[in-house]
């Protein structure tokens, strides 16, 4: 075999993951679709085993209609959300209050065509920063340090980034939620904050 050939693969052999990945924990299950993400029945189950009845000390900035977070946010004034603000400004809100937060509930559009259509059926205009990665990252950052030490972050989306380790998250748990045909798949992410917002967190 000369030097430039490629290394071959054994049949049968199975990654088992980086040492970090070994704890957490994955499942897969089937659901019909919902567009209100926390009345899809796996998840409604999840969220009861992290989120305290009347989400005490829960946060929720894109709450919709069913958020079990006692503070929640939403833009769409028609939502029984407490807030009605975008995201920035509802984390700006509780920054001055000086609380830390046991947990957060991150359920975003999860594409920049769910956020276009989002702002265009409340009669704003998506801007190209709103459209972009930008979107989701500024919001990440800007409620990480609002979740005390031990604290949870539940996200939803089409991919299992959640908070990340930059923010001194680690994920706990993973679900995959299948719904079928064509439809993506709900990814739920489960992190929990094991370090203090003034320490480094590292890559």
């Amino acid at each position: 075999m000369s030097d430039s050939a490629p290394a071959r693969v054994r049949v049968g052999t199975v990654y088992t993951g980086r040492q970090e990945d070994k704890n957490i924990t994955f499942s897969r299950v089937w659901a019909m679709p919902n567009a209100w993400t926390f009345k899809i029945g796996p998840i409604a189950s999840l969220l009861r085993r992290y989120v305290p009845e009347g989400g005490e000390n829960w946060i929720d900035p894109y709450a919709g209609y069913n958020s079990p977070a006692y503070y929640t946010n939403d833009l769409d004034p028609a939502s029984p959300a407490k807030e009605h603000m975008h995201a920035l400004d509802f984390a700006a809100m509780l920054k001055k209050s000086s609380s830390r937060f046991s947990g957060i509930l991150y359920d975003p559009p999860y594409s920049f065509r769910q956020i276009s259509e989002h702002y265009k059926a409340l009669g704003r205009k998506a801007t190209a920063l709103d459209t972009s990665i930008a979107f989701y990252e500024r919001a990440k950052s800007a409620f990480c340090d609002l979740i005390q030490p031990g604290g949870v972050a539940i996200s939803f989306g089409w991919n299992s980034n959640g908070f990340g380790k930059r923010r001194g998250f680690e994920i706990v748990e993973i679900m995959l939620v299948a719904h079928g045909g064509s439809k993506n798949d709900t990814v739920v992410v489960v992190e929990r904050k094991v370090i203090h917002s003034d320490q480094p967190a590292g890559i």
